[in-house]
C-alpha cells in the first residue's frame, strides 16, 4: 500500500495488482488444496484418489452446503486463512472489497445522504480504509469468508464428478483456472 502522511492512498494500479495476486496465487492455492488431498507443488502428479471427498459431496449437492459439509468447509477455510501472513490477507481483503464494491456502495448510500459527490467519494474511501485497517470490527474478514464459500460452491457446482476418471482431474484444474482468472 502507498501511504502519505498517514493517509492511505490506493491507486487503481495498486488495487489491480493486489486483486490479481489474490486471484492468481492465493485463490489458486486455496482451490488446489481444497480440491486435492495431499496436494504439493513439488509433486504435481495427481490421481483420482487425491480428489477431496468433500468436493465430491459438494458436487453431488450442486455446490450447496448442508449441515454435514458446512462445518468441514468452514474448518478448512479458517485453517487456510489463519495460515496466511498479513500481506496475503491484505490481498484477499482487497479482492473482497473489489468484488463487493457495489454492495458496500449501496449500503453506504443508505447511510449517507450527501449531495456533494466529492465529499461522498472521500467518505466512501474512508469507509473502505476503515474496512482494511479494522477487518475484524468492520466485517471485512467475514466478507472474505463468505466470498471464499461462494467460490467453493461455484467450483463444486461447475464440475461433473458423478464418475471419477483421470479426465476429472483435468476438469478440476480447468475450473480452478477459470475461477481464479
Amino acid at each position: 500500500m502507498i501511504s502519505v502522511n498517514e493517509k492511505l492512498i490506493v491507486t487503481k494500479q495498486v488495487n489491480e495488482i493486489m486483486c490479481r495476486y489474490a486471484k492468481q496465487i492465493l485463490l489458486k492455492d486455496f482451490f488446489y488444496h481444497f480440491s486435492f488431498t495431499h496436494f504439493s507443488k513439488r509433486f504435481n502428479k495427481l490421481n483420482t484418489e487425491n480428489i477431496n471427498p468433500l468436493l465430491e459431496t459438494l458436487n453431488y449437492h450442486q455446490g450447496d452446503f448442508n449441515l454435514d459439509t458446512l462445518p468441514e468447509v468452514i474448518n478448512y477455510l479458517n485453517y487456510f486463512l489463519n495460515s496466511l501472513d498479513e500481506q496475503d490477507m491484505m490481498a484477499l481483503y482487497f479482492l473482497s472489497l473489489n468484488e463487493n464494491y457495489f454492495k458496500y456502495n449501496d449500503d453506504f448510500i443508505k447511510q449517507e445522504f450527501q449531495e456533494d459527490e466529492d465529499l461522498f467519494e472521500i467518505k466512501l474511501g474512508r469507509e473502505f480504509a476503515y474496512k482494511l485497517y479494522e477487518p475484524e470490527k468492520s466485517g471485512l474478514r467475514d466478507d472474505v469468508e463468505k466470498m471464499l464459500l461462494k467460490k467453493i460452491s461455484r467450483l463444486a457446482n461447475e464440475l461433473d464428478l458423478s464418475v471419477i476418471t483421470d479426465e476429472s482431474i483435468e476438469e478440476i484444474l480447468d475450473v480452478i483456472e477459470t475461477i481464479s482468472s
